[in-house]
């Protein structure tokens, strides 16, 4: 049995502010999102659901995603 976490693809449309990596060993969910100030955000997150949440705080053109995640 694996202990390694599953994460979900990220939705094409989102995989220019939201990117996989992996910190200490495990994978997170990055926000690549960028401000105004041109700043990455750089939020680390274990699931897709919650990262979805999180851009819609910097966004409200992402909260149409959030259909992704109410199921």
């Amino acid at each position: 049995m694996s202990n390694e976490l599953k994460i979900p693809e990220i939705p094409a449309e989102l995989r220019p502010v939201l990117e996989i990596v992996y910190e200490g060993n495990a994978p997170h969910i990055k926000c690549k999102y960028r401000g105004k100030d041109g700043k990455e955000c750089g939020a680390l997150f274990f699931n897709l659901s919650d990262a979805i949440r999180h851009l819609a705080t910097h966004d409200s053109k992402y909260r149409r995603f959030l259909s992704l995640i109410n199921t």
